[in-house]
């Protein structure tokens, strides 16, 4: 078995393939798809990519031994490397700076919100108040007529 790489203008797709004789000659059987990653590949990309390559491969447990899955890891990991522990943690730092930032610009819409609806409860009580005084004025108008 090994590992077909194929380069699209965008992507990296990856093949298991098992080789085999028939009447003579060799004949190439498709496995499994083992995934694809953009090009060039980012850290997230990497680590999305190792993620679904180990459940992946765990899934074919039933057709590839330990040793064949070593090799194809260390074919795998020449053309696609895996993520470093230093790569995975700089990755979790910029993820939670986007965190922070997302949540302070919500903060700042609900602030916003609140202090806008505040200002319409204090315009709604002055229309109210007015009102309140016209019908008040109505009223002696009406009591004025009346006498």
């Amino acid at each position: 078995m090994f590992v077909r790489f194929r380069e699209t203008s965008h992507t990296l797709q990856l093949s298991l393939i098992e080789t085999r004789r028939v009447g003579g000659k060799v004949r190439h059987e498709h496995v499994a798809t083992l995934g694809a990653v953009p090009r060039p590949a980012s850290t997230a990309d990497r680590i999305a990519f190792w993620s679904r390559l180990h459940h992946r491969l765990a899934k074919l447990s039933n057709r590839i031994d330990a040793e064949a899955q070593g090799k194809i890891l260390g074919s795998v990991h020449a053309k696609i490397s895996m993520p470093t522990a230093d790569e995975q943690r700089a990755l979790q730092m910029e993820n939670a700076k986007a965190d922070v930032q997302y949540w302070e610009s919500m903060q700042a819409i609900h602030v916003g919100t609140a202090t806008d609806h505040k200002g319409l409860i204090g315009k709604a009580q002055q229309v109210g108040a007015r009102g309140e005084a016209e019908a008040a004025k109505a009223s002696s108008h009406a009591a004025a007529a009346l006498s």
